[in-house]
């Protein structure tokens, strides 16, 4: 098991899995909403993030969701907080839900500006040397035009 964390952890970069063991900080998707193309999604090894963009409301639609993989080395529940750089007091937090929760949200935004939303899920990992804290991060940047 401790072989399945670590061989996802090192196939990712915007999307990580870490434990106590194997720590990386994500580098941010970029992702440019516009009228035209007002949904977005990125999926790699560790999971899905989808958002959409209300240009009518200037809402912006975002949900993230673990992949089965990521979700099979969770043991329990997790807890999960996303902020929003650029939005003051902003924050999304679920504590003991399931690996297969999906995270979503909308806030109003400003056209033209970039936002980072930034999402922690902490769980606990079971591996070959017993129980170890876990998580998964992941970094989004985006802006719609």
């Amino acid at each position: 098991m401790k072989r399945l964390v670590s061989a996802l952890c090192a196939s990712v970069t915007v999307l990580t899995v870490t434990a106590a063991f194997a720590g990386a900080v994500p580098n941010p998707a970029n992702l440019e909403f516009t009228a035209s193309s007002p949904y977005k999604e990125y999926e790699n090894a560790v999971a899905r993030f989808t958002g959409q963009m209300d240009y009518g409301t200037a809402t912006f639609a975002w949900a993230l969701k673990m992949t089965p993989t990521t979700r099979s080395v969770v043991y329990g529940s997790m807890s999960c907080r996303t902020t929003i750089n650029g939005i003051a007091g902003y924050s999304d937090n679920h504590a003991n839900i399931p690996p297969d929760y999906l995270l979503h949200s909308s806030i109003r935004i400003d056209r033209g500006r970039w936002y980072g939303l930034r999402s922690r899920c902490d769980f606990k990992v079971l591996t070959d040397t017993g129980m170890q804290p876990g998580n998964v991060e992941t970094a989004v940047d985006f802006v719609a035009r």
